[in-house]
């Protein structure tokens, strides 16, 4: 498990497209001196950046060098300024999946963390004695504090209406996975709440269902699986029963790849098609 490596910088709005770029550009960009000025951040953005690139499972390292992965190369090509709302959905799942533990704190909010309200002092309570369990050397109140103000932050930093410039809202913040409520002098509340998705564009839905079938190699995928998994809709969406099965009736409908939704004896079942998940996307996004 890894903390505080996102330099206290949650991710800003076009950080994505310019990491993309430069690395694709000059795959040692991420170790050149002047990387920052190239850029146009500061030297710890930068280092936030690279973070972000590879939690988000859009660049790997290799040998003091960085290309884009399969997913960054579709990104890069269909929407690297995320101007859909399912390309953020899709980073938002690859996060939680947390490869190479980096990135600890996300996962356990949407995955572990079971409550759905919280004030901001109790969830850093809970997160750090949930750490103080499983780590066995002592980690830092304030790198933990640090990772649930980003955590909030990330899917809570909206723009300023008042100026048209602003690029450090979030762009995250459009899913409404998490909302902040001010309480005065009190404690903030943090609420978890359902995915804000586009009911036109299903593409983030199918790929990660697509993509956990391909990992498992299986065809079919029962519903309770869905909604109780760490990869799939349930525990990373926030949807509930009724959402999924609305969806997944949709998705049948589907003019490329229409799944089999089939229950019968009371046990829903799901009968992917046989495409992998890049591919898939590579049509779809």
């Amino acid at each position: 498990m890894a903390y505080g490596r996102h330099e206290s910088f949650y991710l800003r709005n076009k950080w994505i497209s310019k990491g993309l770029k430069h690395v694709n550009n000059m795959p040692t960009f991420f170790y050149e001196k002047d990387n920052f000025e190239k850029i146009g951040l500061g030297k710890n953005m930068v280092r936030s950046l690279r973070f972000w690139l590879m939690a988000l499972n859009l660049i790997y390292e290799d040998n003091k060098t960085h290309k884009l992965t399969p997913l960054g190369e579709v990104i890069f090509e269909k929407d690297r300024l995320l101007e859909k709302q399912s390309t953020k959905a899709i980073l938002h799942s690859e996060l939680l999946n947390n490869l190479g533990d980096t990135a600890t704190v996300f996962n356990w909010f949407f995955v572990d963390f079971k409550e759905t309200i919280i004030t901001k002092v109790e969830l850093k309570t809970i997160f750090k004695a949930w750490v103080e369990i499983r780590e066995p050397k002592a980690v830092s109140d304030k790198s933990l504090d640090r990772d649930i103000d980003v955590l909030i932050q990330l899917y809570t930093k909206e723009a300023d209406e008042n100026d048209p410039e602003d690029s450090i809202f979030s762009p995250f913040t459009s899913l409404q996975l998490i909302k902040e409520e001010r309480m005065g002098n009190s404690s903030d509340v943090i609420r978890k709440s359902a995915i804000k998705y586009d009911k036109e564009d299903l593409v983030a839905f199918y790929y990660t269902l697509i993509k956990y079938a391909n990992k498992e190699k299986v065809e079919f995928i029962q519903l309770d699986e869905i909604l109780e998994h760490s990869e799939l809709w349930g525990k990373t969406f926030n949807i509930s029963k009724n959402e999924a099965i609305d969806i997944l009736n949709k998705l049948t409908l589907d003019r490329d790849y229409p799944l089999e939704y089939v229950r019968t004896n009371n046990l829903d079942n799901v009968k992917v098609p046989q495409i992998e998940a890049l591919e898939f996307l590579k049509v779809k996004l």
